[in-house]
């Protein structure tokens, strides 16, 4: 560890030193817990660099371990993204320049890539969100039950994300895979109806629980988390818009052909049969399993 993840000062090394392990659990979770203590000579004023390389790009994780990271280096504070693509933060004078010229901070534009990544990557997300535009009947009804499923899942997000609302993955992961056998079921039996706004919103606050996975502070609320939180978010509505853009314009050009409400009767049961199986197996996983 003391040589994976390193700090200089003004490019004077930080001595390390492995000061304490121990086990934590979160959301049922078991993880290790190391404490490394670094002392940089000096005031502990100037320019601190962090070098992330926890896990190399060899090893099983390296391409798709990602670590959001709280810090405070020389009265200087924030959060950043640490993955395959950043693994140097650099803060301090330069950093400060950088700060004082009234630009958002780059950790700003991470955030937003990893909320992007989020979304088109969860397959689950994805799956639920086309149901929505298969069932919808126009424009309208699309605007609507983005936005519903949008705010609902933004109030969750943020209550998980600072720490106010936390509902084990046990449960949330089950139920966001009900959600798109519910949605499917609806789609083939009845279509849309005028409360699945509200089943949507309803819906939507699961769903925010699950994006809440990728994210987590362990520091106490403030500015610089608030925009953090807020790029995350940008970047899952980005996604979000994205696949809409995609998706409900190939849904209203099949619909001017007869066999597409056969069609789209048998995405839906499909996707739905992937949601049964989803539901069954995080219902069935052993305690703790990842």
């Amino acid at each position: 560890m003391t040589d994976r993840l390193t700090v200089t000062l003004d490019g004077a090394d930080c001595a390390a030193r492995l000061d304490g392990t121990g086990i934590t659990r979160r959301q049922q979770f078991l993880y290790a817990r190391l404490l490394l203590v670094h002392r940089c000579p000096g005031s502990g004023k100037g320019e601190f660099v962090v070098r992330y390389d926890v896990f190399a790009e060899t090893a099983a994780l390296g391409a798709e371990h990602t670590n959001v990271v709280d810090y405070e280096l020389g009265g200087a504070g924030g959060s950043d993204v640490f993955d395959t693509g950043h693994r140097e933060l650099r803060v301090g004078r330069s950093a400060a320049g950088a700060a004082d010229s009234g630009h958002l901070p780059p950790s700003t534009g991470r955030f937003v890539s990893l909320g992007l990544e989020h979304i088109l990557f969860g397959v689950d997300h994805v799956l639920f969100l086309v149901l929505l535009l298969l069932g919808a009947r126009g424009r309208r009804s699309v605007v609507r039950l983005a936005t519903s499923f949008t705010l609902a899942h933004s109030v969750t997000l943020a209550l998980a994300v600072l720490g106010w609302v936390e509902v084990p993955a046990k449960i949330v992961e089950p139920l966001i895979a009900l959600s798109i056998v519910y949605v499917a079921v609806e789609n083939i039996v009845r279509g849309e109806t005028r409360h699945r706004t509200l089943v949507v919103f309803g819906f939507g606050l699961l769903h925010g629980l699950g994006f809440a996975g990728a994210l987590s502070f362990t520091g106490h609320f403030s500015g610089r988390l608030l925009l953090s939180l807020l790029s995350f978010n940008l970047g899952i509505e980005l996604g979000q818009l994205a696949i809409v853009l995609v998706v409900f314009p190939l849904v209203l050009l099949a619909r001017r052909y007869s066999w597409a409400t056969v069609v789209q009767a048998a995405a839906a049961a499909v996707v739905g049969f992937i949601g049964l199986v989803w539901f069954l197996e995080r219902v069935l996983a052993p305690a703790g399993a990842a």
